[in-house]
Order: C-alpha cells, then sequence, then structure tokens
C-alpha cells in the first residue's frame, strides 16, 4: 500500500483556535523535544510499537516560576529530527505530572491525577482555549512518553522515526491579564472482564469471539447480540468482553466500586459495538467546575466518543472519528475546546459512551479515554518563593537526594543529618534552593572553623527562613557543617568546636571531596584570618530522584595574592 507525506505537516486545521486580540496575548515560550529513534521493523498494532520515557522541565528549574502550559503538538520525523515522516506512525504521546509533587507545590488538598496531555493519532495537537492554561511549576517535571506503530507498511524496513513534540507555554510574570487555571481529570471506558473466559487472554492471535456478550446499542450490527441474562443488571457498564490480547499486561485493568473487574482496553469484533461505561466513580469530581477542554484517545474503527451527563440526560460533548481513506488508523479525531465552559456537577452522574464499527472480519483492540480540562476553584497562584519552599520541604524525604557545595577551590559533597536535624535541614534545603549560597564568599578561617558571610539576609531570603531552635544532637567535630539560627549562611567545621554546641545546629558531615576542604583551610590569609585570594561558593546543587551523573571538580591550588 503506497503512502504519500503530502499534506502531513498541516496540523493546525485539527483544531480551530479562536483569535485574541494582540494586546493582550502573552508571549509564548516554546519547547521542543525530540524522542529516541524509533526502529518500525514489522507491523505493530496500537499499544504494541516501540515507545520510551523521558523526563523534562519546562524553564529553568534552579529559579522556581510558575508557567501555564497552553499546547503541545507533536510531527513525526525521521531519524535526523527534521525530515517528515507518515503522521500514521504516531500511536500516542503522554504528558503526565508527577501528581505527589505537583500538589505539594501547590499546596493541593484534592486529588492529583497524573495524566495531563494525551495525544493520539488523529489529534497530534492540543491547543487550550485563550485565556486557560494547566499551571506547572518551573521545578516540577513532566515524564513524556512517546511511541509509534504500523498498522500499513507491510516491509517498513527498518524505517527510522521519531516524535518531535513541541510544548508552548507562558511564563506568569510575562502575563498581560491573569489566565484561569485548569485542573486534569481522566476517564476511560472500560468493559467487564468478570466472569468472561477469554478476559485473561494475552496471546496475539485473534481471539474466538463467538461466545461474547456484547451489548448492542446498534441494531444494524449483524456480529453484536443482545444484553441479557446474568449480565442485564450490570448497568452502564454491561458490556463483557475480553482484554485485547495486545493489552500491556493489566496496566488497563481496574476494580469498580462494587468489586468487579474491568479492563479499558477490549476486543471490538467485527461489526458494530458500542459501549456506555459508568465513569462517575472513575472522575470522582471534587466540585462543580466548567469543563473547558477535552482531548479523546481512541483506536481504529473508533466512530464517536461521547461524554453524558446521565443525571440530565444531556451529553457534556462529543467527539466524531474519522478513519484514512485507504488503510487502518485515524486520521482525524475531535477536540472539545469552549469559551464560555460545560459547567460538569459533583453529584451528577456521567458515562462514557464509545461507538467503534470494525468493518474487517477480524477482531480489533480498542480504547476510549477523555482528558478534560476544568476549571480549578481551588487554585492560589504561588510565587517563587512558595514554589523553592515547599520544594525544599519535598527534598527532605527523598531517598535518593544528593548535595554538592561547589566552590571556587573545588567541589565536595555533604550527607544531610535528617534524623539528627531535621529543622535545620529544611532551613538549609530552602536557602539551597533559593540561590542564598550562591557567590557567599569565605570571610574568616580560623584554627577549627571555615566561616562565610555574604551580608545582612534580603526581604526574600528573610521569606525563606524559618525561625528554627538549635538541635543538639549532634556534635561539632571536624568534618561537620554547621548552622546557627537566624543566620542566612553556614560553616564548615574543621576541628572541634564546642563554642557552637549549643549555640548552633551539626546538620551535615562531608562527604567525597574533603581534600578541598582541607585546601581552604590551608590558604594563605590575611592578619584577620581571611584568604588573601578570594575563595566563595560558587553553587549547592542538590540531586533529588535520580542517580545523578555529576563529577566533583578537584582541589584547586590557592595562592596568596599579589601585593
Amino acid at each position: 500500500m503506497k503512502r504519500t507525506l503530502l499534506g502531513i505537516l498541516a496540523l493546525a486545521a485539527l483544531v480551530p483556535t479562536p483569535t485574541v486580540r494582540a494586546e493582550e496575548a502573552p508571549s509564548v515560550m516554546r519547547k521542543q523535544v525530540l524522542s529516541q529513534t524509533y526502529t518500525i521493523d514489522r507491523k505493530y498494532r496500537s499499544m504494541e510499537g516501540p515507545g520510551s520515557l523521558e523526563r523534562i522541565y519546562l524553564g529553568d528549574q534552579d529559579k522556581p516560576e510558575l508557567l501555564w502550559i497552553v499546547g503541545v503538538h507533536t510531527e513525526m520525523v525521521g531519524e535526523d529530527g527534521v525530515t517528515a515522516q507518515l503522521p500514521e506512525l504516531m500511536c500516542h504521546v503522554n504528558i503526565d505530572l508527577d501528581p505527589q509533587r505537583h500538589s505539594a507545590l501547590f499546596n493541593l488538598k484534592r486529588y492529583t491525577s497524573s495524566r495531563l496531555i494525551t495525544l493520539s493519532q488523529g489529534m497530534l495537537e492540543a491547543t487550550l482555549p485563550p485565556g486557560f492554561g494547566f499551571p506547572i511549576a518551573s521545578n516540577e517535571p513532566l515524564i513524556l512518553y512517546t511511541q509509534v506503530l504500523n498498522h500499513n507498511i507491510d516491509k517498513p524496513n527498518n524505517m527510522k522515526v521519531r516524535h518531535r513534540v513541541t510544548f508552548e507555554y507562558i511564563r506568569d510574570k510575562d502575563l498581560k491579564k491573569p489566565i484561569k487555571p485548569l485542573y486534569n481529570i481522566g476517564a476511560s471506558g472500560m468493559v467487564l472482564l468478570n466472569d468472561n473466559p477469554l478476559a485473561l487472554t494475552t496471546s496475539m492471535a485473534t481471539p474466538d469471539t463467538s461466545s461474547i456478550t456484547v451489548d448492542n446499542k446498534s441494531s444494524s450490527s449483524s456480529s453484536s447480540m443482545a444484553m441479557g441474562g446474568e449480565h442485564a443488571g450490570h448497568g452502564t457498564s454491561c458490556l463483557i468482553a475480553p482484554r485485547a490480547p495486545n493489552a500491556a499486561a493489566s496496566s488497563a485493568d481496574y476494580v469498580d466500586p462494587a468489586g468487579r473487574k474491568m479492563t479499558g482496553h477490549w476486543v471490538v469484533p467485527p461489526g458494530k459495538q458500542t459501549n456506555a461505561s459508568d465513569i462517575t466513580w472513575f472522575m470522582a469530581l471534587p466540585y462543580d467546575s466548567k469543563l473547558h477542554y477535552a482531548a479523546v484517545h481512541l483506536h481504529p474503527f473508533a466512530k464517536a466518543l461521547i461524554i453524558k451527563d446521565t443525571t440530565t440526560g444531556k451529553n457534556v460533548f462529543e467527539a466524531k472519528a474519522k478513519g484514512p481513506a485507504e488503510g487502518i488508523g485515524l486520521s482525524h479525531v475531535d477536540t472539545f475546546v469552549s469559551l464560555p465552559g460545560v459547567t460538569m456537577y459533583k453529584d451528577h452522574k456521567y458515562e462514557l459512551i464509545s461507538e467503534y464499527d470494525n468493518p474487517t472480519k477480524e477482531a480489533s483492540d480498542s480504547m476510549a479515554s477523555a482528558f478534560l480540562g476544568l476549571e480549578d476553584p481551588e487554585f492560589v497562584k504561588p510565587d517563587s518563593l512558595d514554589l523553592t519552599a515547599r520544594a525544599a520541604e519535598l527534598l527532605v524525604n527523598s531517598p535518593n537526594l544528593v548535595v554538592v557545595i561547589r566552590t571556587s577551590a573545588g567541589d565536595f559533597g555533604v550527607e544531610l543529618l535528617r534524623d539528627e536535624a531535621p529543622d535545620a535541614v529544611r532551613q538549609f534545603l530552602r536557602l539551597a534552593r533559593g540561590g542564598v549560597f550562591e557567590h557567599m564568599p569565605v570571610v574568616r578561617v580560623k584554627k577549627n572553623t571555615i566561616e562565610m558571610f555574604k551580608g545582612a539576609p534580603t526581604d526574600d531570603q528573610f521569606a525563606l527562613m524559618k525561625a528554627i531552635a538549635v538541635e543538639k544532637t549532634a556534635k561539632h567535630t571536624a568534618g561537620t557543617l554547621s548552622m546557627c539560627p537566624g543566620d542566612n549562611t553556614f560553616a564548615i567545621v574543621t576541628g572541634t568546636a564546642t563554642d557552637r554546641d549549643g549555640r548552633c545546629t551539626v546538620f551535615a558531615r562531608i562527604g567525597p571531596g574533603a581534600d578541598v576542604v582541607r585546601a581552604i583551610a590551608a590558604t594563605p590569609l590575611d592578619p584577620n584570618g581571611m584568604p588573601t585570594t578570594r575563595i566563595e561558593v560558587t553553587k549547592v546543587d542538590v540531586y533529588d530522584g535520580v542517580s545523578p551523573s555529576f563529577k566533583l571538580a578537584p582541589a584547586r591550588a590557592v595562592v596568596a595574592a599579589a601585593e
């Protein structure tokens, strides 16, 4: 089957974007991310092809600020990252939050869903309505998952392809008028697995569907059978079908409030199939709110996805899907975008309805998910100090925390004493993430301490500092770090310093790079004990949650300044 690249870059036509007056339009930042190179060596159905995860940040993670995601789009390109490739090779792009971190940074009380935005075949662009955005901090990661497929090319000859994903976002400080915050909630259509002899199928063979009961809401289907018997009382979630054979183990499986086993990735036999799933429990709406954006994820042969308010009997929205002129896939899937919005109520019941029409003689797989952007009444805008302080609180409990103090004389690592001095550790991390220690000079080298001082705390530094008491568990012995309450600095202890016991807190021990500390202690001094050549802390790096690939700069020789 021949394929053409003609017109594959005409992505902007997928979703019409309302206009905004030029004087109100904020400056939109863009970050482009190239996925790994994927080799397509055979046919891959939906969810089968190669994929990869990567962790990305928008903006500067070392200088926390509020950002607003307003759009994402993806393109299929060749290995060079430039040459256009067939959009039909795109399976999906998922952009996920770290829910715990996002909730902490924005001080949220409600549950935070991980899936922020999804793109899939037929919907390669997500553009929020003007004046709305998903809030994110520059110091929180986004988890980007990209995957490819191949429904139609029999001999792809190890074709090399990549996703080129572009994020569009706005810095809050660049706004001319406030953006309205959206929060993300997902919902998936599901089918029952209970009492289904084919529910646990894992082979790649096409399953026998002759004994599967299907909820037939389309009487023109010759391959669907009427619902009845023991499953008639299951309500909206009444379609019984096997898990799709290409489902990723049981990653799309759920248990509903009634204890029934469900799957969100199921088989569509030849013919028409309509499934209605109760999604009220899945969404668990925390409050009444207006829906302004929705993206849907569907598989080949899909015709429509509808979210219906069953309390009122009215549709919230309907997204139509269209297949290609030839071959298998989706060429277009509607996106819901609304400036006025549609109110969804926390005490209403909702269902997700999916419609498929499989014209082949073989069973196919299906999914039907919606990813919603609702106006967030709980949102309180944080400033950079809020984001810095909240990030520091998260760091305290990180099992993989690594701290490196970088100086003009070399670098050394430290081990934080989180059990012995939790308050001082928090204070140190808040100040470190706020950049307080950057370019802080060594002002005095004494027999048992190396002291640093940058000046009286600024207003911003005072905002990061908390009133803490002295923590007396650890003693001031050689190789420790010390901080006194009310100070915006710390000292390196090079010998027993009993004069600091009871007055200051030992909050860390020196790790690798101790030779750097010895070099600083041995530097030439003036009569007041100040190094004759300036030595300063250039930066304190804090690595969180990953195995950092970092290098410690070795000790540098410090010579006396020429008189």
